[in-house]
């Protein structure tokens, strides 16, 4: 498996070898409720799933402590699904999430971060990594907890990943894997 760690063995992103990538946003509500980190059952979808549907499953199966939007990846298919503590397991109408689960975006979350306005960027930026580094996609409001990390384009077909960040870029893959890190300077200095 490849992806990005997070929390010590849980992950934000990643693929299997079978050709399955899993990715998530926060689903943009703040309701918490009995469950598991999703960074943990990320990284349960990629040990135990080899297809969408398999994933699909078992998260129908699993409760999830706080809302998350999951993007998931096969040869056959592409699907975003809503979770959390609060609903039912809800397949979007399309593979693109920002961070809200339904329409319309509440006024004041929308003003706050922008989510509805993303999601139509991110739909009409496709596959362009370029795009996902610029505003409206590319966000430096890090106080305030609206920082992008990192954009991820996975080419799980192919078991290759591309890391972006402004200015530089890591590849991985299966065929062709190097461990190790990358530090990146988010916000200003002090």
């Amino acid at each position: 498996m490849i992806g990005t760690q997070e929390a010590l063995w849980g992950l934000l992103d990643g693929m299997n070898d079978a050709g399955l990538a899993v990715s998530l946003t926060f689903g943009g509500r703040f309701v918490h409720g009995p469950g598991f980190s999703i960074l943990i059952v990320l990284r349960y979808l990629l040990e135990t799933c080899d297809t969408v549907g398999e994933a699909i499953g078992r998260l129908r199966s699993l409760p999830i402590a706080i809302p998350q939007n999951v993007t998931l990846v096969d040869s056959q298919r592409a699907v975003t699904v809503f979770v959390g503590p609060d609903m039912p397991l809800t397949v979007a109408a399309d593979a693109c999430a920002a961070n809200h689960q339904h329409l319309p975006v509440p006024e004041e979350q929308e003003r706050f971060s922008r989510t509805g306005e993303r999601l139509s960027a991110v739909r009409a930026a496709g596959t362009d990594a370029a795009a996902m580094l610029k505003p409206p996609l590319y966000q430096s409001a890090y106080e305030e907890g609206l920082g992008t990390v990192y954009t991820a384009h996975y080419r799980s077909g192919e078991g290759r990943v591309t890391y972006y960040w402004p200015g530089e870029s890591w590849e991985q893959s299966f065929g062709d894997f190097a461990a190790g890190s990358r530090t990146v300077t988010m916000g200003e200095a002090n």
